[in-house]
């Protein structure tokens, strides 16, 4: 499978680092092109952003309801007629990461664990998906676990960041994306985790519904597709007049506009206020309500 046959209305997750922090971008896919998946538009304090280099990609095709994981050639931002856009380039092709019965979600979030309990020495995780069978970890490449070792995972997630408490036994180490990482089984299925379960559950349930995106509703997506192809053609500049470019450890006001003139107190005084916002938003793992 292509990346440019992800259907429309798909949940894109980008995973990037800014300043040495992980982040999740959350965007949606509109339709293919030629090129590769048009989706909709990625800001960052009003600024377009543009990845220099190849980024992770997770995608829930709307389709068939599976999960996609791929790497990026390319993600910079276009101009069409319709407006601005962004378009995930990538040579990979597609296969299905969840091929098992039990129905995992992903959740991305950091977390501490506690190992064969040992409460002196914590150790920080990403909690990477769920499942009524288990949960997956990603560890530190110097943290060394055991088949049969147990695990008391604490991390927290939600609007309100609930706290959740997990006892785990390692079942198996794996690698994701050249992460080391543990499966295990879950010790003790709580009401809060079986909670979380079903709030995940209605949150694809509520991605289902969501309608697709029409460009032009008088003419065929088709057309629409060729209209936007041609488009991106022209190689046109999006209207806004900078665009914000991530590296690997770079802080999105590392690289500043030049300016020939001094700054005024008002606009160093709004620069102080953006970069202390940019600081906080570097601690959070995900960005789904920026």
């Amino acid at each position: 499978m292509k990346v440019s046959e992800i259907s429309n209305g798909s949940e894109v997750k980008i995973h990037a680092r800014i300043s040495g922090h992980s982040i999740v971008l959350m965007t949606e896919a509109i339709f293919g092109v030629s090129e590769g998946l048009l989706v909709k538009p990625m800001e960052y304090f009003g600024k377009y952003m543009q990845f220099l280099e190849p980024s992770n990609v997770e995608i829930r095709n709307k389709r068939d309801g599976r999960v996609y994981k791929f790497m990026s050639n390319s993600i910079t931002p276009v101009k069409t007629r319709y407006g601005n856009f962004h378009l995930i380039k990538s040579s990979s092709s597609l296969e299905p990461e969840n091929s098992r019965k039990a129905e995992r979600f992903y959740i991305e979030k950091l977390g501490l664990m506690s190992i064969n309990g040992n409460n002196q020495n914590l150790k920080n995780c990403i909690v990477h998906d769920i499942s009524m069978r288990g949960i997956s970890l990603i560890v530190d490449r110097t943290t060394n676990l055991k088949i049969g070792d147990h695990l008391d995972v604490m991390f927290r997630y939600g609007s309100v960041f609930h706290n959740y408490e997990i006892s785990t036994v390692v079942v198996r180490n794996f690698m994701i994306q050249d992460k080391k990482a543990v499966g295990c089984s879950i010790d003790n299925l709580n009401v809060d985790f079986i909670g979380l379960l079903v709030s995940k559950k209605n949150e694809l349930t509520k991605l289902d519904e969501v309608p697709e995106t029409n460009l032009n509703p008088e003419i065929s997506e088709k057309q629409q597709i060729l209209e936007v192809e041609e488009d991106i053609a022209k190689e046109l500049i999006p209207e806004r007049p900078t665009t914000i470019t991530i590296a690997a450890n770079q802080s999105p006001y590392a690289a500043s506009e030049n300016r020939s003139s001094p700054k005024s107190l008002r606009e160093q005084k709004k620069e102080e206020r953006m970069a202390k916002q940019a600081k906080d938003i570097e601690n959070l793992l995900d960005l789904r309500d920026i």
